[in-house]
C-alpha cells in the first residue's frame, strides 16, 4: 500500500495531538504543527506553506466541537482549484457526490453522499477531512480509573497491526495504553447473526419475498434512505454488532465508556445517530489506533503481556469480508428452518450493491436474500485500515479456523451475554430514517 504525503502527514498530525494530551498541558497548536514537518518538509520547499496550512486546518477540525448533524466529511474550502477534472476522489465516489460546481470548485452534495469516505484515501492534496474523535479518546483512557472504557475491535483487526501482533498482543498493548479492557465486536456479531436469522424466517414464513441484511454496514444503510428508498421496508430492524455490543457492555456497567476500533470511518456516523445513542461513545479507526499507540511509544512485541480473546466464534469472525455475513447467517437459517431455502447474493463495493438493488426493484433479481457491504471485499477493504485487503481476507480466514465455536449458535459466552443482559437490551433501530 503506497503512503501517500496527505496520508503520512495525517498519521504525524495524530501522534503529535496525543503525545501533547498524554503530557497533560495546555495544547500548543504551533507546536504541534511544526512537529508533523519536522523531518518531512525543509522550511524553503515550495510545499512547506502549502502543507503547514492543511495541517493547521486539520488540526482545528480534530479538535472543534461536533456538529452531529453535518457531514462526516467536508471539503476544506478553496483548497481544490489545482485538482484535475477527472480528480481521483470524484472518480471513486460511488454515486456521483463530489463533482464541480458552477464556479469550478469541487462540492460535496449532501443529498447524494452516503459517508463511505472512500474520497478521503482518495484525495491527493489533504483537503477532504472527516470527523474525528482522536483528541476524546486520547483524554479518556487517562481517566479510566474514574470511567471504566472499553474497546471493542471490530472483526478484521486481526493483521492489522503488523504480522506478528496477534489478537493477545493487540490486547495487551490496548490495555497498556489505558483501555480497561478488550472485546470482540464478532462475539455481538453472533448475538446478531441468531437474530437475523430468526427475523429471515419469520418474513419468509409470512410471505415476504425478499429481505435485506445490512447489520454491520452504515454506508448501505446511507445508500438505502438516499439512492434507494423504495425498498427501505425490506432492511432487518436489526442493530449493528458494534450498537449491539456497545448497549450490552452499558446495561451491564452504566458508568462505563465505549470505543469501537475498526476499519471503517462510516461508524463514526452511525454511532452518533440519535435512535442508536448511547452505546458508543467514539470511534477510531485502524490508523488513528496505530497513532494512539505510537504516541504512547507502545511495543507490539508481547513484551507487555498478552490478555487471551476467545469470545467469538467462526461464524461472527467472517462478518469481516463479503460473504461473510452471508454465510453466517445462511448457517443460522438452516438450524432454525431446516427446509427453508436462503437465495443469496451480495454485494460487494455501493456500486454493486446499488445495482442489485435497482435489479431487485426492476423484478429481476432472482434471490430472497442480500447483504450489502459498502466497501469492495467488505471491511477487510475499509478506509481506515493498514493492510491490502486481499492479505487481511486469508489473515481472518485462519483467525476464524482458530475459533473455539464454529456457528454462531453454538457461542456459549454469546448465550450467556445475551440472557444476562441481551434479554435486557434493544437490539433494533429505526435503522432507515428516509431523512
Amino acid at each position: 500500500m503506497i503512503k501517500l504525503p496527505a496520508q503520512e502527514f495525517a498519521h504525524r498530525l495524530l501522534i503529535s495531538l496525543a503525545r501533547q494530551i498524554r503530557e497533560g498541558k495546555d495544547l500548543d497548536r504551533e507546536k504541534i504543527v511544526e512537529w508533523v514537518l519536522t523531518d518531512s518538509l525543509d522550511k524553503n520547499d515550495s510545499q512547506y506553506d502549502f502543507w503547514k496550512t492543511r495541517i493547521k486546518k486539520r488540526l482545528d477540525y480534530l479538535l472543534a466541537e461536533e456538529d452531529e448533524e453535518a457531514l462526516l466529511v467536508r471539503l476544506i474550502e478553496d483548497a481544490c482549484s489545482e485538482c484535475p477534472e477527472n480528480a481521483p476522489c470524484a472518480e471513486v465516489c460511488p454515486t456521483g457526490a463530489i463533482k464541480k460546481d458552477e464556479e469550478g470548485k469541487y462540492r460535496i452534495r449532501e443529498d447524494l453522499c452516503v459517508e463511505c469516505t472512500l474520497c478521503v484515501e482518495n484525495c491527493i492534496s489533504g483537503s477532504i477531512i472527516t470527523r474525528s474523535e482522536f483528541a476524546q479518546v486520547a483524554s479518556m483512557i487517562l481517566q479510566s480509573k474514574e470511567h471504566p472504557v472499553y474497546a471493542i475491535v471490530a472483526p478484521s483487526f486481526v493483521g492489522q497491526f503488523g504480522e506478528n501482533v496477534t489478537p493477545e498482543i493487540f490486547k495487551g498493548a490496548l490495555k497498556e495504553i489505558g483501555f480497561t479492557d478488550v472485546y470482540e465486536v464478532a462475539l455481538a456479531a453472533d448475538i446478531i447473526t441468531h437474530h437475523e436469522a430468526e427475523i429471515f424466517v419469520d418474513r419468509i414464513k409470512k410471505g415476504q419475498d425478499f429481505v435485506i441484511t445490512s447489520c454491520c454496514c452504515p454506508a448501505f444503510i446511507k445508500l438505502v434512505e438516499k439512492i434507494r428508498p423504495r425498498v427501505s421496508h425490506l432492511v432487518t430492524p436489526s442493530v449493528s454488532p458494534m450498537i449491539a455490543l456497545g448497549r450490552i457492555l452499558k446495561k451491564r456497567e452504566p458508568n462505563c465508556r465505549v470505543v469501537f476500533i475498526g476499519p471503517c470511518i462510516a461508524k463514526k456516523a452511525e454511532a452518533k445517530r440519535p435512535d442508536l445513542q448511547p452505546a458508543i461513545d467514539c470511534v477510531l479507526t485502524y490508523k488513528e489506533t496505530k497513532a494512539l499507540l505510537e504516541a504512547g511509544d507502545i511495543p507490539l512485541d508481547g513484551s507487555l503481556g498478552q490478555e487471551e480473546m476467545k469470545d467469538a466464534s467462526h461464524d461472527g469472525r467472517i462478518y469481516a469480508f463479503t460473504g461473510g455475513v452471508t454465510a453466517a447467517i445462511t448457517r443460522a437459517v438452516k438450524r432454525l428452518s431446516p427446509h427453508l431455502e436462503v437465495k443469496a447474493v451480495y454485494g460487494d463495493g455501493l456500486k454493486e450493491c446499488n445495482r442489485l438493488l435497482k435489479e431487485y426493484e426492476e423484478g429481476n433479481l432472482d434471490a430472497n436474500f442480500m447483504e450489502g457491504m459498502g466497501c469492495p471485499h467488505g471491511c477487510v477493504g475499509g478506509p481506515g485500515t493498514i493492510i491490502h485487503s486481499e492479505l487481511a481476507k486469508k489473515i481472518v480466514q485462519k483467525h476464524a479456523r482458530e475459533a473455539l465455536y464454529a456457528q454462531a449458535m453454538d457461542n456459549t459466552k454469546a448465550k450467556e451475554w445475551q440472557e444476562q443482559y441481551g434479554e435486557a437490551t434493544d437490539l433494533h433501530s429505526k435503522k432507515v430514517s428516509l431523512k
